[in-house]
């Protein structure tokens, strides 16, 4: 079940080494790999919150890649900070840390956040929520003025 927040966080890098699917990836191009987690969460993420944010740990080289949509924003936390750090910040000053989620498989963190008010799911528990969503099948859209008939409800032969 898909629950609604207003504010989704993510712990970028702890969601990355969760997807079992972009580790290669990751060991020759993190951009690539940071692009198409980013890719992939979008929808989900937009499904169960308002506003999400992906933090990543450090600017590094290169990294001004555009990874941010009119779904979600991508963070890079300050040199001097770590994106746990980021994060706990973000959700102390949000307005309503209740209606915050935290994704993140760190202990720490999720017991940080947790007394700060936010709620907090797995890094595992997401990416297999997001991978659900890319089975589901997209619905056909009926075009304007175009009602659907009982016949196109159902497939041939039934």
């Amino acid at each position: 079940m898909i629950l609604q927040y207003d504010w989704l966080i993510i712990d970028g890098y702890n969601l990355l080494h969760q997807a079992e699917d972009l580790k290669p990836l990751l060991q020759h191009d993190i951009q690539g790999a940071r692009h198409r987690l980013v890719r992939r969460v979008e929808e989900t993420a937009h499904a169960m919150a308002k506003q999400t944010t992906v933090v990543f740990d450090g600017r590094e080289a290169g990294s001004d890649v555009a990874l941010g949509s009119k779904y979600l924003e991508v963070f890079f936390s300050p040199a001097n900070l770590s994106a746990d750090t980021v994060i706990e910040r973000l959700v102390c000053r949000a307005p309503d840390a209740e209606k915050v989620l935290v994704v993140t498989s760190d202990r720490a963190e999720c017991d940080t956040v947790s007394s700060a008010g936010a709620q907090t799911m797995s890094s595992q528990e997401f990416i297999a929520q997001c991978n659900a969503a890319a089975k589901r099948p997209v619905p056909k859209r009926t075009p304007p003025g175009k009602e659907p008939r009982l016949g196109d409800l159902f497939p041939d032969g039934l």
